[in-house]
């Protein structure tokens, strides 16, 4: 039979597959995943560490500065005021701590990781629009994506537990016995209606205020090292949002 004779739809015959090609592709996507995946754990690692907001967020340096300052020393606060005890910040005492379930505490245990959050932060940092200096949240605001009560910021099963009463929230009693022994206690000069937040006295990257002092400023009332009045931390603010590149100047 001549190739004329063939009929016009027949086909060739099919190549066998080389399984050696087969194996090739495979190694390769597998080579693929494992670089991706180990490329994601990485990122997530360093995601997790101090250093990883700073990098990504340069107005994020004075927060990084301030944590890692050596505790119960003088130092500088996020605005770079002097600040007689570093301790006085809650990022530097809290850094290494025995009052807590960790030996260490980073960015990320108390600005939690919630990705919704992270986003809009992204998308402001892309933008250009954030604000200087930083919002100063409050510990409402701190929990509020991930819709816990505020007490819970600060008092949870990780940190400051023996405050925790039985529904789970800071027990007035127990925070009275922590201060007991001061001459004017803070934690039991609440009047009725007045609701004052953790985070209202206790700060993060610059001094504590002692906010009682507003109020009772004639009456001698002693300061925990480096904290500062009502009225020094009300001029603190004022200062930073007249001047808000202050702190990035030196940079």
């Amino acid at each position: 039979m001549t190739s004329k004779d063939t009929a016009p739809n027949a086909q060739a015959p099919k190549k066998a597959r080389c399984p050696m090609k087969r194996g090739k592709k495979f190694g390769i996507c597998a080579a693929i995943v494992i670089v991706m995946g180990g490329a994601g754990i990485g990122f997530w690692h360093w995601h997790e560490t101090p250093g990883f907001c700073a990098a990504i967020c340069h107005n994020m340096d004075p927060y990084l500065d301030t944590y890692l300052q050596d505790q119960n020393a003088p130092g500088i606060d996020k605005y770079g005021n002097a600040v007689s005890d570093t301790s006085a910040m809650l990022s530097t005492r809290h850094r290494l701590t025995h009052t807590t379930a960790k030996p260490e505490i980073r960015c990320m245990d108390c600005h939690h990781p919630v990705i919704a959050q992270q986003m809009q932060e992204l998308t402001e940092q892309i933008s250009g629009n954030y604000q200087l200096p930083q919002t100063e949240p409050n510990a409402h605001q701190l929990v509020e994506w991930e819709k816990a009560e505020p007490t819970q910021f600060c008092s949870n099963e990780n940190c400051h537990s023996y405050l925790m009463g039985a529904d789970g929230l800071v027990n007035r009693a127990n925070l009275e016995k922590v201060t007991v022994n001061r001459k004017f206690n803070p934690h039991s000069q609440h009047h009725p209606g007045l609701e004052i937040q953790c985070t209202d006295c206790h700060k993060g990257h610059r001094a504590s205020v002692l906010v009682c002092t507003g109020c009772h400023e004639h009456e001698n009332v002693e300061l925990p090292k480096g904290w500062v009045t009502k009225a020094e931390g009300d001029k603190i603010l004022a200062n930073a949002k007249a001047n808000p590149y202050v702190q990035l100047s030196n940079r």
